[in-house]
């Protein structure tokens, strides 16, 4: 199901997460569903990103690599990076996908411990480095940060949570009627008909991957739910026409 570095970091971030509810922190960072494309606004971070110039990475390059000692984070400023584990075999299990606002690297920083996971831009990304010094010492100095940093930990533990319980109770079908309607509800725009438009893009191996699936299985349930009129797609986005058969189909197990 879940490899080892996927368990311990599930498992890390279950720790903190209990620190976070101990502390009531939920109500200053609301997440309404769990999805795994993490977006927040860029000004939660203005004291790390202060007077600091971003990097451009182009689109395939990685901004670290797993089994990689960490010496910072990245926030990312504009664009979209993927967090992936891989086994040795090659097997790769997507986490979550990195977009404006959201940070990665903070778990080998904080356990000094190699990544479990690698870092790798879809897109051209413009990404903050914040050497781990500097990110201590502001957690050190200032409550607030910590606190941050906890919240972003508590969200992840979520996302790691959900995909392994989806993982152990869903079949591919349910998985990806799940993962459109988190989607939707985080990046979808109401249109005049009832349907909902989601406004990122992305491509079936993005699902297969999220949801330890093959992109050929992902593919043909997608063109299944094209043919029923479930799903729509306009100008490469997706469209959600019947979000009542896409629940109708996770109540059934």
């Amino acid at each position: 199901m879940a490899n080892s570095a996927y368990r311990a970091e599930k498992k890390y971030c279950e720790i903190i997460c209990i620190q976070c509810i101990l502390l009531n922190m939920a109500n200053t960072f609301p997440v309404t569903r769990i999805s795994p494309w993490i977006n927040i606004d860029l000004s939660y971070w203005d004291d790390l990103t202060r007077n600091r110039l971003p990097r451009l990475f182009r689109k395939k390059t990685f901004l670290y690599h797993q089994n990689e000692m960490p010496d910072g984070v990245y926030i990312i400023k504009s664009g979209r990076v993927r967090i992936t584990s891989y086994r040795s075999g090659g097997e790769e299990k997507q986490l979550y996908i990195a977009e404006q606002g959201a940070m990665c690297g903070e778990f080998a920083c904080i356990q000094n411990h190699p990544h479990d996971t690698s870092a790798v831009a879809i897109v051209d990304s413009m990404v903050y480095f914040i050497p781990y010094h500097v990110l201590e010492e502001h957690m050190r100095r200032n409550w607030s940060i910590a606190q941050k940093i906890m919240r972003l930990v508590c969200r992840k533990s979520s996302i790691f949570v959900s995909q392994i319980l989806e993982l152990s109770f869903y079949q591919s079908l349910q998985r990806i009627a799940r993962i459109l309607l988190d989607i939707a509800a985080q990046y979808g725009r109401a249109q005049a008909d009832g349907s909902v438009l989601i406004s990122i893009k992305f491509t079936h191996q993005d699902i297969a991957s999220m949801i330890n699936t093959s992109r050929v299985t992902t593919s043909n349930i997608f063109n299944d739910f094209l043919e029923k009129g479930i799903i729509g797609r306009k100008d490469g986005h997706y469209i959600l026409r019947d979000t009542e058969e896409l629940e109708r189909l996770l109540s059934e197990y």
